[in-house]
């Protein structure tokens, strides 16, 4: 009986530590095209867990020098990329924007965890914001239509 009980009590322990109120940073999201990831690079955030509340500036200061290290993910013209916050809770709000190399940017829309890359071939960097109640977060990945 005895033993039982510790065990229960590990069991409960174990779940609760791994329980949103413990997290110490925003969900990244996962991000996909036909079920191929593609990489993402984590931007400064802050966040307000039960017992950590930080905030962490990264050196980034553009969505081109979050993604200046990583090879594209080569995407079909038109293709749709996949936006899920698979590791926690989602974003209450969100804002995606698409920038070019040469540093301009706009505004897209996320629908239902989707992005649809454009038809004209070329490389696209994606910056996604995320809104929750305990904080804020963002990430970029880049792709190239051919």
């Amino acid at each position: 009986m005895r033993k039982g009980l510790w065990i229960g009590l590990l069991v409960i322990v174990g779940l609760i530590l791994f329980f949103e109120p413990f997290r110490g940073s925003p969900p990244e999201p996962d991000v996909s095209v036909q079920g191929k990831e593609i990489e993402v690079t984590s931007g400064s955030y802050c966040w307000n867990g039960l017992f950590i509340s930080q905030c962490a500036d990264t050196v980034y200061s553009t969505p081109l020098e979050m993604t200046a290290k990583h090879t594209p993910t080569v995407v079909e013209p038109g293709a749709t990329i996949e936006v899920a916050f698979n590791d926690g809770p989602s974003p209450e709000r969100i804002k995606s924007e698409r920038w070019l190399e040469d540093g301009t940017n706009k505004t897209v829309q996320l629908k239902n965890e989707r992005l649809t890359v454009p038809n004209k071939p070329g490389r696209y960097i994606y910056h996604i914001y995320g809104w929750w109640k305990q904080g804020d977060g963002n990430v970029a990945f880049i792709v190239e239509v051919k």
